[in-house]
């Protein structure tokens, strides 16, 4: 099936992609040293992640509110750190509350103007994205705002992005999943979808899928490249 510019929908990951999740670090560096407090963000960012892989692979489900207050709860033990109850609670629940990339206000209103439906599809809880739903850099653009809490599973699993295809009203082919995360693309690609990678941190794609259809760094230069 040949898809138009007109049809395909653009699909949206969330954190690392719209949101800088590396501003943790910030919050962090309240309770400890600089250098520690980077290195313990990327530690609970991690863990973060592999929570989500682990629960979905045992079929089980805790929203995202969770599993990053348990990845953090690990980080800092990891680190041998101690914070009271208040603090622990203050620092996950900024994930919630992480600035929005420079270049995305200005990358999706290029993008929605080619006619494409923009919508978000996240690993965050319905309650995280109604905030950010919110915000001015990205309100005005999304048509749906989408949990992996609709299935109960997290990505890379192939019920969320075939989720979304059912959403849209769209089979999968006229899906573009544009993420930060290797993991996310290359679960995107096995349902179907076409991917766009944006690669902020300048790293490496994993080797274990197909490479991404578009790479680029920002969403500005994703604009350049399919906005015609």
């Amino acid at each position: 099936m040949v898809t138009t510019v007109e049809e395909e929908v653009l699909v949206f990951d969330l954190f690392g992609t719209l949101i800088d999740t590396s501003a943790v670090t910030a919050a962090l560096a309240a309770s400890m040293p600089g250098a520690d407090a980077a290195r313990l963000a990327a530690a609970w960012r991690a863990k973060q992640l592999e929570y989500t892989f682990r629960l979905t692979v045992m079929e089980q489900y805790q929203d995202f509110d969770w599993v990053t207050a348990r990845a953090l709860e690990f980080a800092l033990s990891a680190e041998s750190r101690i914070l009271e109850p208040q603090e622990l609670a203050r620092l996950s629940g900024g994930y919630r509350y992480l600035d929005v990339f420079d270049d995305v206000a200005p990358g999706l209103a290029r993008l929605a103007a080619t006619g494409r439906e923009l919508v978000v599809l996240s690993n965050g809880s319905p309650a995280m994205l109604a905030g950010y739903a919110a915000r001015p850099e990205l309100a005005p653009w999304f048509t749906r705002w989408i949990s992996v809490e609709d299935v109960r599973a997290y990505k890379p699993s192939k019920r969320v992005y075939e989720h979304a295809a059912h959403l849209v009203m769209r089979p999968p082919e006229a899906l573009r999943l544009i993420s930060s995360n290797p993991f996310d693309l290359i679960g995107a690609k096995s349902a179907g979808m076409a991917t766009a990678w944006i690669n902020r941190s300048l790293g490496v794609f994993d080797p274990i899928g197909p490479a991404p259809d578009v790479t680029v760094t920002n969403l500005t230069a994703l604009a350049d490249i399919v906005g015609g």
